[in-house]
């Protein structure tokens, strides 16, 4: 089992942020957070945890002779406009065009995280790139995205999947 390095609550927050490499927080979002409870996991060597901030119950940092890149984990209630949508904004983010539905299956494979189904999406995006995963879990949508460099992304990939297989989420029975 992962020994807890981050349990801690994200703090609520009531304004909205606005800094380009946030998302922008909405009323209740906080609070949705707050009430999908505690994370645990181990954070790969040579990885910085900045800890929970705002609606992030997560934060990592990590840099290589390439470049660097963060790892962030959020949730959110629902869906969240559903698979397409989010993989299509995180496209966005690095440069590239949007995708159909028909195309998912291009960028994103099943995977497992806690002991249930996920996608595991993989966006190169050239010089910026994006691994993450999504896990539905109890009518929220958890997000598990390390974007960054993709020397740096692509480089650090075992220790991503490494993260993902230690992530547990406390108090909730399978």
């Amino acid at each position: 089992m992962p020994s807890p390095t981050s349990g801690v609550t994200a703090p609520t927050s009531t304004e909205a942020s606005t800094s380009p490499s946030q998302m922008q927080v909405l009323p209740g979002m906080s609070a949705a957070a707050d009430q999908a409870g505690d994370i645990i996991y181990q954070v790969p060597e040579g990885w910085d945890d900045r800890g929970a901030s705002g609606i992030r119950k997560a934060h990592l940092q990590v840099s290589d002779a390439n470049g660097s890149a963060e790892l962030t984990v959020t949730v959110f209630p629902g869906d969240v406009g559903g698979i397409l949508a989010n993989i299509n904004r995180w496209r966005g983010q690095i440069q590239l065009d949007p995708i159909t539905q028909e195309q998912i299956g291009t960028v994103a494979k099943p995977y497992q995280i806690f002991h249930h189904n996920a996608l595991y999406v993989t966006l190169d995006g050239g010089v910026d790139s994006i691994l993450a995963a999504i896990l539905p879990f109890h009518g929220n949508t958890w997000f598990l995205k390390l974007q960054g460099s993709s020397a740096t992304v692509f480089g650090q990939e075992a220790q991503f999947e490494s993260f993902l297989q230690s992530f547990e989420m406390v108090g909730h029975a399978h």
